[in-house]
């Protein structure tokens, strides 16, 4: 029996398990007939004798609930959990699937879309051939604007498995096909099958970031010069990676500031995946793409970004980050404009110029810099120069 499964009935009913002075439910309980299972922090369903323990447990109240009620206990626990569990300002990306529905949040199976968050408010959704693009769904749903829709943080591990749930919705449900002009590969077309209009439903990459809606696929039954052959999934992304080099080769002629290097071919389609910017590759560096002056910017603020974040330690008990308005100031450390840090409960402070910590909020869509020791009181230096004791 998964976390999924639910159950509704005269014969089954629902108990939520308070704990005083905290506002996350302790479980919530389902009891048919004899049999009583309780969805508890570990999100899932499990055999249970909590309701006796309630008497003893001075703390503690159980209140009975009606289907509707309980099946909202199991959202905000699933949201909240996920959230303490995978937002972490240490991760290369912060990951979370959306679903239509918030019961949905009980099955990934479910999940309506993959997105990311790799800095700030900034938010990216997959879109399928190892491509990203960029998303409002987020902040969407935190507004209310599509107010039965929820979401759910991610481990990276599942960050993966829904990723190919996707790609593997877009094997299903697409032909890709290779369009070739005098046997040079010009486009990928993704062509949704048993489109009832032959003339749409196809989507064309030639290498510009942005697929265009296409007709290339009747085209190239007319023009001798072309043709078009049908292909597997793998096989289409390969072609994206190389037009998308050759895209970028042409486009970034003359302007080109930086070059973003990547490991394997098919990392070129997303930049977030370079692993490190250079004014020129090597020959080493077998794939690479030119950058123009905003776009090095930017790529060269995230490395910077997730390789302090993969070498952060603690000091004292704590990870130490500085705060920044806009992305491109994480290379100047002077430019910081708050100095926070959390302990390994998750409990956030931030310093005050008269050298205090305070509680405060988690940094959930603030741009944010890990810190080591020199770096820490350099930043407190600047909010608190005359009250470093505490640091």
């Amino acid at each position: 029996m998964g976390a999924g499964d639910s159950r509704t009935g005269a014969d089954v009913g629902h108990v939520v398990v308070l704990v005083e002075g905290q506002e996350l439910p302790l479980a919530v309980v389902r009891v048919t007939g004899a049999v009583e299972e309780a969805f508890t922090h570990d999100l899932r369903w499990e055999p249970s004798a909590l309701l006796s323990r309630v008497p003893t447990e001075p703390a503690w109240t159980a209140r009975d609930v009606d289907a509707d009620q309980a099946a909202g206990f199991l959202v905000e626990m699933v949201r909240e959990v996920r959230a303490r569990s995978h937002e972490s300002e240490l991760a290369d990306h912060k990951y979370y699937a959306s679903f239509r529905q918030a019961a949905d949040v009980l099955d990934l199976a479910r999940a309506d879309r993959l997105l990311r968050r790799p800095d700030g408010a900034v938010e990216e959704e997959y879109a399928g051939h190892e491509t990203w693009e960029p998303s409002t769904k987020l902040s969407r749903v935190d507004s209310g604007k599509d107010p039965d829709e929820t979401y759910i943080a991610l481990s990276l591990v599942e960050a993966a498995q829904v990723k190919k749930l996707v790609d593997e919705q877009w094997d299903r449900g697409c032909t890709h096909h290779v369009v070739l002009v005098d046997g040079s590969p010009v486009a990928v077309v993704t062509k949704v099958v048993d489109d009832p209009d032959s003339e749409f439903g196809e989507l064309a990459f030639t290498g510009d970031p942005e697929p265009q809606p296409s007709r290339l696929l009747a085209q190239a039954t007319r023009e001798p010069r072309m043709t078009a052959v049908q292909t597997s999934m793998a096989t289409a992304v390969e072609t994206m990676a190389r037009l998308s080099l050759r895209w970028r080769g042409k486009a970034r002629q003359g302007q080109t500031a930086a070059h973003a290097v990547f490991y394997r071919l098919t990392d070129v389609l997303d930049l977030g995946s370079a692993h490190a910017v250079v004014p020129e590759p090597l020959p080493e560096n077998e794939f690479s793409v030119p950058l123009a002056t905003a776009e090095a910017a930017e790529l060269t603020a995230r490395l910077r970004i997730r390789d302090a974040r993969r070498g952060a330690e603690p000091i004292d008990g704590h990870h130490h980050f500085a705060v920044f308005v806009r992305l491109d100031q994480v290379v100047d450390l002077d430019a910081a404009h708050s100095l926070i840090r959390v302990d390994g409960s998750g409990r956030w402070e931030v310093l005050q110029r008269d050298g205090r910590w305070l509680a405060t909020a988690e940094p959930r869509e603030l741009i944010t810099l890990p810190l080591n020791g020199s770096e820490v009181r350099g930043v407190a230096a600047v909010i608190c120069p005359h009250n470093l004791k505490t640091i």
